[in-house]
């Protein structure tokens, strides 16, 4: 089983890799040209392996803790200590690997239904999305109970990416051109959870003495990802309003 475990984070550290050089040339090159859509693709392939390659090596993890991790280190007090210090972690990058799965199926999807959002609202769709609520919320309640900083400010943001997800979904009718602006924001929203993957352990390992630092390194994808994604949806809502205007005269 380590072996297993071993082979599946290595090739999760490989594509989640490719994806973060991949996510810049969609997001800075003409949208729907060719270049957008054939790197888009790539990086879609390439972040539904890391995410799901991260679910499955935290779920096994989670299930064999000490199978995966036999030696405990010297520092730790004793070994039920050591295994609930390794299952709030992996809860953790569960709970990431979900967010980053959720926000690239939801972003591809919208693009492949538009406004016929009926396609969605099947429970082959919605079980990712209510599962990402109830990992995050068994975080969340790990986060604030260990007084876990990292874990007490992303179980929130997963919380309300699953809730988001689910009403976007449920809803009646998609105002014209809005599936444009749904993409952008979880495509984007994917690439911060990937980046706080990284920095989350990059950073504490490059940081390690200095919990102040080790912060801002967590935080910083969302500081810049977030007015990115704002500033991008911002520029194609004339769009959105374009459609619906030329729909309405059109009397469709």
């Amino acid at each position: 089983m380590q072996t297993i475990h071993s082979t599946l984070v290595y090739f999760h550290i490989f594509s989640g890799a490719l994806s973060l050089f991949l996510f810049w040339i969609p997001c800075l090159t003409r949208k729907g040209g060719p270049q957008h859509r054939k790197f888009g693709h790539y990086y879609v392939q390439a972040m539904l392996f890391t995410s799901i390659s991260g679910v499955v090596s935290s779920t096994i993890v989670l299930l064999m803790p000490l199978a995966i991790y036999p030696s405990m280190p010297a520092h730790f007090e004793s070994v039920a200590y050591f295994v609930a210090y390794l299952k709030g972690q992996y809860i953790f990058l569960l709970m990431l690997s979900l967010l980053v799965w959720n926000n690239v199926r939801h972003a591809q999807r919208v693009l492949e239904v538009k406004s016929n959002i009926a396609e969605m609202r099947t429970p082959a769709y919605l079980w990712l999305p209510i599962l990402l609520f109830a990992v995050a919320s068994i975080a969340l309640y790990q986060g604030i109970k260990y007084n876990i900083t990292l874990t007490c400010i992303f179980a929130p943001i997963a919380l309300l990416n699953a809730i988001g997800i689910v009403r976007y979904t449920l809803q009646k009718e998609v105002p014209a051109g809005k599936w444009v602006v749904e993409h952008i924001g979880h495509i984007i929203g994917s690439g911060i959870g990937a980046y706080t993957a990284f920095f989350a352990f990059g950073g504490r390992t490059l940081f390690e003495g200095i919990p102040s630092l080790q912060i801002a390194s967590w935080v910083l994808p969302s500081l810049i990802g977030v007015p990115f994604s704002l500033w991008l949806s911002c520029k194609y809502k004339p769009r959105q309003r374009t459609l619906k205007k030329r729909i309405v005269n059109d009397g469709v």
